[in-house]
């Protein structure tokens, strides 16, 4: 059974504590979960094992956005024009059993089949992810959600038995904003829309209402699962307390990027 979660707008720091919990308690149901999710005020995140100085602070704030530090790894991302998506499996679910890549792009199907949906071809990249950019859709991945050869989203990949896959779908694109923010040598808004796309761009028209149906469509179809609308359990919602509290809310681990007990996967 897959548990389904439309959260609404949410803080940056709860919701990668969020996502956290409920990798961390997937044990203790017997279900998976797929969570769809936005962000207020906008957030800017950095990969677990990313340097701070990839992204200008100065500008964030201006911006009047929040700087948090995802568990998974990959670059810095802005999360401000789009849909945001978490898949919690068990470590028995068919994909979780796959080596990553392969299960990364196995569970991105869910995000690629809701685009093509919607009357757009698109295509899931597959193989090895390459890259060190500091902007995260500027490097490649096995999980990669393609347009006419141009980004649409990207998702990254934590194990801790069980399996954390989180990812983007962007509605719109600015890159003259997110150049602001990330430090991105030498690119030019121009190169970057070279590079990335959104549904804004391709589609006439956009309703995150319609987008959002797509996506829990298509998850349960990738996923194998039948699914149920839910809400986050009262235990889950005080676990993500605590972590945005003792970890996702202070500079430690946001712009120090302190280990702590669990192993990076992207």
């Amino acid at each position: 059974m897959l548990r389904i979660v439309v959260d609404g707008p949410r803080h940056p720091a709860y919701n990668m504590a969020m996502d956290e919990a409920l990798l961390l308690l997937r044990g203790e149901v017997d279900y998976d979960t797929l969570r769809i999710y936005k962000w207020s005020p906008p957030g800017v995140s950095l990969g677990r094992g990313q340097p701070a100085d990839a992204i200008d602070l100065e500008e964030i704030e201006k911006f009047g956005g929040v700087v948090v530090r995802r568990p998974t790894g990959g670059g810095a991302l802005l999360h401000w024009e789009e849909l945001t998506y978490s898949v919690v499996l068990s470590k028995e679910h068919p994909l979780a059993k796959l080596e990553v890549p392969e299960s990364a792009a196995a569970i991105a199907k869910g995000v690629a089949r809701a685009v093509e949906s919607l009357g757009i071809e698109v295509g899931v990249k597959g193989g090895l992810g390459s890259g060190k950019d500091n902007l995260c859709y500027m490097r490649t991945g096995s999980s990669d959600v393609l347009v006419r050869g141009r980004k649409i989203s990207g998702s990254a990949q934590l194990r801790l038995g069980n399996v954390l896959q989180h990812g983007t779908l962007l509605l719109n694109f600015t890159p003259a904003v997110w150049i602001r923010l990330i430090r991105t040598p030498g690119a030019t808004p121009q190169t970057l829309s070279s590079k990335v796309t959104s549904l804004r761009e391709v589609l006439s028209e956009v309703k995150e209402e319609v987008v959002i149906n797509a996506l829990v469509k298509s998850f349960k179809e990738v996923l194998g699962e039948e699914g149920r609308f839910a809400e986050p359990s009262k235990k889950e919602v005080e676990l993500a307390h605590k972590l945005m509290r003792t970890k996702y809310s202070r500079e430690e681990w946001n712009l120090r990027g302190q280990e702590n007990d669990f192993p990076q996967h992207n």
